[in-house]
């Protein structure tokens, strides 16, 4: 029982990561510099305008990899456990 629940926080803990970075990737970005013109003294509201829209495009999407089913593991993870503990118990009636 208390194996099954390690197991199970360290998925959550795996799954919490993940999700903590796909909402960094979400965050809106930074303000963009303006370039103003070299002989000009204002910037002109086109340029206001056009580093607003630089800003709007989507960011580049990271690659997901293909997600694989843990149980295999999991399971496999609890037989260890579970023989591991066994010897223990085998080990201290001696």
């Amino acid at each position: 029982m208390l194996d099954q629940s390690n197991v199970k926080m360290a998925l959550l803990e795996a799954e919490n990561a993940r999700l903590k970075e796909d909402l960094r990737a979400t965050e809106p970005r930074s303000r963009k510099k303006v370039k103003e013109p070299p002989n000009g003294k204002f910037v002109r509201i086109g340029d206001i305008v056009t580093a607003e829209e630089a800003l709007q495009k989507p960011l580049k999407r990271r690659r997901v990899t293909a997600r694989v089913d843990p149980t295999p593991a999991i399971e496999e993870a609890q037989e260890v456990i579970y023989h591991g503990l066994e010897s223990l118990r085998r080990a201290e009636e001696m």
